[in-house]
Formats: C-alpha cells, sequence, structure tokens
C-alpha cells in the first residue's frame, strides 16, 4: 500500500513537470508569435524609409550631425516608442568586413546608444548575417544577451532599384524579460502545484473505481447513442440519394412532355384543334412541375425555421369542402368511392388556410393515388372542446383501402425524401415530399398525426390539432374596400418595371386584353428616369420587380418616395 501511495505521488508529480513544460513552451511560443506579428508590422512601417543612400552616406559619428542621419534616427526612435519595442536598429558591413551599426533608434541622449560604425555584438551577428544574405531571421526562443533577455527578427534591406540588392540589415529587439520572469516563476510553482495535485489525486482514488465504473456505463449507453445517430445519418442520406434520383426522373418526366409537345405544336402551327390540345398538356404539365418545386420550396422554408402561421377566422366546413372538392373528379376517373362525415361544432375557427388545406390535400392526394380502380376512401371531420377555454380540437381522419404500407416504412414515412417505392418501379408520381411537409406543417401547429396501415389493406391518417375558437363578432369584421378593381384600369397607362423579357412580354399581353395600356422599363433606374419625364399623373399605377440588375425594386419605390413632385411619388 506504501508503494502504491509512492508510485502514485511520485506519478503525479513527473506529470504535473511534464505539463509545467508543455506550459511554459506554449507561452514562450505565443510570445514569440505575438512579438514575431509585431516585427513585421514595425519592418513594414520602416522599410518603406530605407534607401540605398540611408547606408552609403552614413558610416561614422561624425555623420550622426546630418539631417539625413536625424531624420532616420527620429523616426526609428518614434516608431520604437509607439511600440514599446526596446531595440531598432540599422546595419552593414563596412570596408573591412565587419559587421557594424548604422542607425540606432533609441534617443540619442540615451547611455547605451550605438553609433554609426560601432561594432555589433558577437551575439547579435549570426543574425545579421543571415539578414545580409537576404534571409529575414527571427530568434526562436528567448536570446540571453549582457543587456539582458530578448527576442530579435531581422530583415534584409533591399536597393530600391531594380538590382534588388541587399544594402543592409534592419534589425528589431523585443524585451523578453517578462516572459523570462514567468518561466522562472512558473519553474518554482511546479513542485508545490505537483504536491498539490498528489494530494488531490489521493483523495480521489478512494473514490475511483465507482466513478471508473459509471463512467463505463455512460460511454456504452454514448456508443449506442452514436451509433443509433449513425444509422439515422446513414438512412438519411440513402434516403436522399434516393430521392434526387427520382426526383431528377419526376423533373425530367414533365419537362420532356412540355418539350415534346412545343416541338410537335411548330409542326401544326396551322391546326388549331391539335394546338389547342397540345397547350392544355403542356400547361398541365407545367402545373405539375410547379407543384413539385413549391413542394420543395414549402420544406426547405419549414426546415430553415423561416415557416410561419397565417391564422385568420376559417370556415372549416368550406375549407374542408374546398379541398375534397379538388379530387372529385380523379376519383370518379378512377370509379373510386368517396364518403365524407362532418361533425362540427364550431364552425370558425383561427387557423391558417393555405396551410390546413395543404395538409389535407397531401393525404388525399395520397389516398387517392395508392388507391386502385373502384377503391373505397373515406375522410371525416370532429370537432371537440379543447383542454383550454375558448380552445377546439380538429380531428381529421381520412382512411383508404389501398394498396398500404410495410410496418418497417410506417417508421419513416414523416422523414423528407421518403417513398417506399420509387415513381418508376410503382407507377405512380411522386416525391416524397408530401407527407415530410405534412408531419412538419402539424408541428408547426402544435398537432399530431398518427398513421395505422397494412399491405394491402389500406392506410387510415388521424391529424388532431388544437384552434382556438372565433367568437360572434369577430367573425364579422368590417372589411376596407382597399381591393383593387381591375376594370378601374382600363384606357389608363401602366409601367411595368420588368427586367426578364419573358415576364414582361406575358405580363404586358394579360394587361393589354385588360385593355390597359402598358410602358415598360427594364430596370430600376430606367424607372425613375420615366417618371422624371412624365407628366403628372402620367402613370396609374407602377408593377414593380424586385431582383433586377442596376437597381432593384427596393431601392427603386425607396426613390420614387422621395421624389420631389408627389404626384409622381
Amino acid at each position: 500500500m506504501v508503494f502504491l501511495l509512492a508510485m502514485v505521488i511520485l506519478f503525479v508529480v513527473a506529470y504535473t513537470f511534464i505539463l509545467q513544460q508543455a506550459y511554459t513552451q506554449t507561452a514562450l511560443k505565443t510570445e514569440i508569435e505575438r512579438d514575431i506579428s509585431s516585427a513585421d508590422a514595425v519592418h513594414k512601417l520602416v522599410n518603406n524609409r530605407l534607401g540605398r543612400k540611408d547606408f552609403n552616406e552614413i558610416k561614422s559619428k561624425a555623420d550622426e550631425n546630418t539631417e539625413l542621419f536625424k531624420n532616420i534616427s527620429t523616426y526609428m526612435n518614434e516608431i520604437r516608442t509607439l511600440n514599446s519595442t526596446r531595440y531598432i536598429y540599422t546595419a552593414t558591413r563596412n570596408e573591412d568586413g565587419r559587421l557594424i551599426y548604422v542607425v540606432d533608434g533609441l534617443d540619442p541622449s540615451a547611455g547605451d546608444v550605438r553609433h554609426p560604425g560601432d561594432p555589433i555584438e558577437k551575439e547579435m551577428v549570426p543574425y545579421i548575417e543571415k539578414a545580409l544574405s537576404g534571409k529575414t531571421v527571427y530568434s526562436q526562443d528567448i536570446v540571453d544577451t549582457t543587456w539582458g533577455p530578448i527576442f530579435t527578427a531581422c530583415y534584409p534591406v533591399t536597393a530600391e532599384d531594380e538590382s534588388n540588392e541587399v544594402i543592409g540589415a534592419f534589425c528589431i529587439e523585443m524585451d523578453m524579460q517578462k516572459a523570462y520572469g514567468m518561466v522562472e516563476k512558473t519553474n518554482k510553482l511546479s513542485i508545490a502545484l505537483g504536491c498539490i495535485t498528489a494530494c488531490i489525486l489521493l483523495i480521489l482514488c478512494t473514490c475511483g473505481y465507482s466513478v471508473y465504473k459509471k463512467q463505463k456505463e455512460n460511454e456504452q449507453k454514448q456508443q449506442k447513442l452514436l451509433q443509433e445517430a449513425a444509422r439515422l445519418a446513414d438512412s438519411a442520406n440513402k434516403a436522399k440519394s434516393t430521392f434526387l434520383f427520382n426526383m431528377s426522373h419526376d423533373i425530367r418526366t414533365p419537362m420532356n412532355a412540355i418539350i415534346g409537345y412545343a416541338e410537335l405544336g411548330e409542326k401544326h402551327l396551322k391546326e388549331p384543334t391539335i394546338l389547342e390540345d397540345y397547350f392544355e398538356k403542356i400547361l398541365l404539365c407545367g402545373k405539375k412541375m410547379l407543384h413539385l418545386i413549391d413542394n420543395i420550396l414549402e420544406l426547405a422554408r419549414i426546415e430553415n425555421d423561416q415557416a410561419t402561421l397565417d391564422e385568420t377566422i376559417t370556415d372549416v366546413s368550406k375549407n374542408f369542402d374546398l379541398c375534397i372538392d379538388m379530387f372529385r373528379k380523379p376519383i370518379e376517373e378512377k370509379h373510386q368511392t368517396l364518403k365524407v362525415n362532418k361533425n362540427i361544432r364550431y364552425p370558425y375557427l383561427y387557423m391558417d388556410d393555405a396551410r390546413s388545406s395543404e395538409i389535407t390535400i397531401n393525404i388525399l392526394s395520397n389516398a387517392v393515388k395508392y388507391t386502385g380502380e373502384g377503391g373505397n376512401i373515406s375522410c371525416t371531420l370532429n370537432q371537440y372542446p379543447g383542454e383550454k377555454e375558448g380552445w377546439s380540437v380538429l380531428e381529421l381522419i381520412i382512411a383508404d383501402n389501398g394498396i398500404g404500407m410495410s410496418e418497417e416504412f410506417q417508421k419513416h414515412i414523416f422523414e423528407s425524401f421518403s417513398q417506399e417505392r420509387s415513381s418508376s418501379d410503382s407507377g405512380i408520381e411522386g416525391s416524397g415530399l408530401g407527407m415530410g411537409i405534412v408531419k412538419k406543417l402539424v408541428d408547426l401547429m402544435n398537432g399530431k398525426i398518427t398513421v395505422q396501415s397494412k399491405p394491402g389493406a389500406g392506410s387510415t391518417f388521424t391529424i388532431t390539432l388544437p384552434l382556438k375558437i372565433a367568437n360572434e363578432e369577430e367573425r364579422n369584421p368590417k372589411h376596407a374596400d382597399g381591393q383593387l378593381n381591375i376594370k378601374k384600369l382600363e384606357g389608363k397607362r401602366v409601367l411595368l418595371v420588368e427586367d426578364n423579357d419573358l415576364n414582361a412580354e406575358i405580363a404586358t399581353e394579360l394587361l393589354t386584353e385588360e385593355g390597359i395600356m402598358i410602358e415598360r422599363a427594364e430596370n430600376g433606374v430606367a424607372c425613375i428616369d420615366m417618371l422624371n419625364k412624365a407628366k403628372q399623373n402620367y402613370y396609374t399605377l407602377i408593377l414593380m420587380d424586385i431582383q433586377m440588375p442596376i437597381m432593384n425594386g427596393y431601392e427603386a419605390s425607396r426613390r420614387i418616395r422621395e421624389l420631389k413632385d408627389g404626384n409622381k411619388s
């Protein structure tokens, strides 16, 4: 036991000493790096002031009275004082090959100032030799000199002409007394620190086994969590890769159709009936692509926490019926049976009309899509009193007897990019985004969603949303008559600010059909120029794009409001 205790204490002291040495080296390295940065900054300031004559015309103490010496000495002394640098000086080799001082940056009245022609101390010779050979050199440790511990940096000074000849050296010395003292102090503290650490470690050893055991248990739990996280990440990456593969197919399909029908249309320009059919199909494919892109953007908004709820007083029954009506035609085409049940106690609720419709549409769309010919679909809307006064729980149940889902896939159904079967394999179009969006929207509304399904037996989705009840006074607000009647613009002149030629052409055509006169500006600058040149009240309305070159819509709108003529702004 005594031997073990002695070994522990010895180990702690040795380890503490190693740590102390490592700390000392790190501290010294940090100090040297800071001194290097300071030296480089000083060199950058002084180097541009040094030239060939500063070394050729200053050779002896007699040259200290020259204007050239005084200017350089004064400037270097100012830089030294501002930067708290110990010494700044220039050096060169004289005719005899000896290294000598040229200009010392100390105050001329200082007792240890060096004069032009004085020999360089032997401690500094190796650094200046390297500088005169064209190399920048820094001391990598504390330099112990007769005038104290220092850090030194020496830089070659080259001629300002094209020869790039090294004409001298510029040297900087930083005081390292503080760092040197820190090292000494740290060394003295290391023994005391080792003893203290040994005592602490001895105390900790009494409960070490229990801590070790608990740590091992935590490590095992953490390992399991990491493995599960890795599995989920791998699953998500695979799902994303599959999604991108399927998405390329889902985008190419309508895009190929659009291009194909457009090319066919060119061959039948004089056959209106055929062209009308092609245009209908092009429009349908375009809407499919737009729906797909909208889903991607919606998912991105939600995942980036940019999605917000616009809760307004909504007629619950009407909102539900509109969603149902969207699918009556495809249900009829597949000879499916749709049963609708509504048990509404509170006809008006505060809810995000568009987002709640999106939930219903996504789930009902899947029910129609994955239920075969002659299948059955039921939609039930229930309402219950909420836990809080003035609140209601809206329950939506959509069930079908379609192809159903495996138990394994149900674990991942609400993950983004997930599909049990690809569009190519199942022959059923889909991107795998819909249910991911539904789950995120339900969460955004503080609701819940569950699914029950078996392969070949269909699926049942149940959504519950807590929503505030709208009272009688809130149902009938006074509406301001602020909506623009397009008929009022007939015969009026509108300024269209749009940089995209295709968008401008479409907008011009649509507005011209309503009897509106259109003039176009391609950017914000052109818009303001046209307004300045126009008469008062020349334009009734300005339609402004946002993203434009030269000047965007926001800046243009701000400039328009600043126009002195109020009838133009």
